[in-house]
């Protein structure tokens, strides 16, 4: 079994694959003040709870956008499985990457390595050029043409980020549950910050996603009908419903690109 490990910024996935499947996925705080011992007891309570045999563990591969996190969860995974786990690096996408895609020769080689699992796991779907929208602390899109070329993307401030930013920031402005509201127009404090943030994200996914697929069309030649577009992270659901820009939702893109490049390395 695969012990997959996807670290981001406010939670840790945790998968659980055998074989193709994914058995078992948990979300667990990002503390970069958590040893690895903290978090090998919390995980191995776990999958007991679970009723996982941890003894059946024979691989363990890292992706991480927290570099202080790196440390203890290898050492989670020399606890549990055994053995040193595979952390995923961006030189990994070089041109000359055993992966799928790539990064092109203009790339800053400053992808995160998530993002790197979500291509994968896209042209891995598709075959195809594609667009990942990413909903995690921040809300990225990551463009990738029909020649597996990764070309770069967007990096914006996550719905989460956003409404935290607003209320922490002003003296009268309350936290919202995410919530798309009933008309712009809102009557309410808490259906207005719903209408600016919700609605306002509704109209920024949808104008970048037409104008990266515009500079996918004009960088590499490609038939904008043809781009596909993934939407996944844990916000994906707040636009879902409202809007009709996404090919597909797959909230578990990221630990699938995990498995994929586990089956690589």
């Amino acid at each position: 079994m695969l012990f997959a490990v996807d670290i981001g910024n406010t939670n840790v996935v945790i998968a659980v694959f055998d074989g193709e499947t994914i058995i078992k996925q948990w979300r667990v705080s990002s503390d970069s003040k958590r040893t690895g011992d903290e978090y090998t007891s919390m995980i191995l309570t776990l999958c007991r709870d679970a009723e996982i045999d941890v003894s059946l563990f024979d691989k363990g591969i890292i992706s991480s956008v927290v570099p202080a996190l790196i440390g203890p969860f290898v050492i989670v995974c020399q606890n549990i499985i055994k053995r040193h786990p595979y952390v995923i690096r961006t030189s990994l996408a070089a041109e000359d990457s055993i992966l799928p895609v790539h990064l092109s020769s203009n790339s800053t080689r400053e992808l995160g390595t998530d993002l790197l699992c979500n291509a994968v796991a896209a042209w891995h779907h598709f075959g195809t050029a594609n667009i990942v929208v990413d909903f995690g602390t921040a809300l990225t899109l990551t463009a990738t043409d029909s020649k597996g070329t990764i070309l770069g993307g967007t990096i914006s401030p996550g719905l989460g980020t956003a409404v935290k930013a607003l209320a922490m920031n002003t003296a009268q402005l309350p936290f919202v549950p995410l919530e798309a509201p009933r008309m712009a127009i809102g009557p309410t404090t808490k259906s207005a910050i719903q209408s600016g943030i919700v609605l306002g994200y509704k109209g920024l996914v949808e104008s970048l996603v037409n104008q990266v697929k515009q500079d996918i069309c004009t960088l590499s030649g490609d038939n904008p009908e043809d781009i596909k577009v993934i939407a996944t992270g844990g916000l994906n659901s707040v636009l879902k419903p409202i809007t009709d820009c996404f090919t597909v939702v797959d909230k578990d893109l990221t630990v699938k690109g995990l498995k994929l490049i586990a089956d690589l390395v």
